[in-house]
């Protein structure tokens, strides 16, 4: 018995340390990243409903504008985003089928030209929130074509590497009329979204995608089809 003394003795600190690590794993996970719960945290004290509705109207008109007007564009603040995404991707929100299975309640933050991005994974206990951070640009010599290179892809407070994540991404961009290339760019992907794909010709161009200080900046121009000429020998009518 002296001897297996030693022995038992390794075997438990063994199952502590490996007990200790595992707790530690679980709690790594399930630490929400401080964007995340600072976001959650404001939206719990503004008019979430009122703001939510009113950058959807505006998204609405700014999509009415690519159609109808020669020069447009907006402004959003994450705090507007963070409201929408609240009243309408929630768990049990319809809008949250928009997302990859099993995850809502994305939350928005930017942070000088970098980009962050969670979203909870599950419900209860054993939920988590994976998240990325994101730099976006212009391509400079190609037309509507956007850049995103993921910088950090994690669960929770670990580095998670999933490219079906990525590639769930894109299947919602697609869906929105936006095609989507994954490349690697040494040991990050980065992804190239193609604006208006659907159309053999687009008639649309985004000159301006800015991400910076809290804001999300789009502004571009549409060549609109000329009136179409009237039959000879008609007459424009009398001007009022």
């Amino acid at each position: 018995m002296r001897r297996r003394r030693p022995m038992f003795l390794a075997l438990a600190i063994l199952a502590a340390f490996a007990g200790l690590a595992s707790g530690a794993l679980v709690v790594a996970v399930k630490r929400d990243p401080a964007f995340y719960a600072t976001a959650a945290k404001k939206t719990a004290d503004w008019d979430s409903h009122e703001r939510s509705t009113k950058f959807l109207t505006r998204v609405l008109d700014l999509q009415n504008d690519i159609r109808a007007k020669a020069e447009w564009g907006d402004t959003f603040t994450t705090e507007e985003l963070n409201c929408f995404f609240t009243e309408n991707m929630g768990a049990k929100d319809g809008l949250s089928e928009l997302l990859p299975k099993g995850f809502h309640s994305p939350r928005i933050a930017i942070e000088g030209d970098h980009l962050k991005l969670g979203l909870r994974y599950g419900e209860g206990f054993w939920s988590s929130v994976v998240w990325m951070d994101l730099k976006v640009w212009l391509v400079a010599d190609q037309v509507n074509v956007a850049a995103v290179e993921v910088c950090a892809l994690q669960a929770g407070g670990l580095p998670f590497g999933s490219q079906s994540i990525l590639d769930k991404i894109g299947d919602v961009a697609r869906e929105s009329s936006i095609d989507v290339t994954w490349y690697r760019n040494k040991s990050n992907p980065v992804g190239l979204f193609r604006f208006f794909s659907k159309q053999p010709r687009p008639t649309s161009q985004v000159l301006t995608l800015d991400v910076k200080d809290g804001k999300l900046i789009v502004a571009g121009r549409s060549f609109l089809d000329p009136a179409p000429a009237l039959p000879t020998g008609v007459n424009p009518p009398p001007t009022p």
